[in-house]
């Protein structure tokens, strides 16, 4: 992605418990995510059906992702199309903890700056 321009943020408390909660879900969906490849590999390559309830459970938490993703992105005012390109890193495992790590990096940078 191209380097964004920076936004006025109107309440910096706000956006930092929006980013919070935003790391712990992307954290959380990420493993949520591992143990989903782990039960399907259990299920569709060993016959073990030991996770089949993990499956709700994950799709539970990514909802949880997606709205961390909105609230810090509408609070952010992000384009929707980057939203959504967010929500998408949560389908390939590991990448949301990459995901976390440079929005966390953004958003501090820009909350750094306004405090300037």
């Amino acid at each position: 992605m191209s380097e964004q321009v920076p936004v006025v943020i109107d309440d910096p408390q706000r956006v930092r418990s929006a980013l919070k909660f935003f790391r712990i879900t992307a954290i959380i969906a990420g493993l949520a995510l591992v143990v989903l490849v782990v039960e399907m590999v259990l299920k569709y390559g060993m016959n073990n059906d030991v996770l089949s309830w993990w499956s709700p459970v994950h799709g539970l938490l990514f909802m949880g992702f997606a709205a961390a993703t909105y609230n810090l992105g509408t609070k952010m005012r992000w384009p929707m199309g980057r939203m959504v390109g967010y929500l998408l890193t949560a389908f390939v495992p590991f990448l949301s903890f990459w995901l976390e790590h440079k929005v966390t990096r953004e958003v501090e940078a820009q909350l750094a700056a306004e405090a300037r």
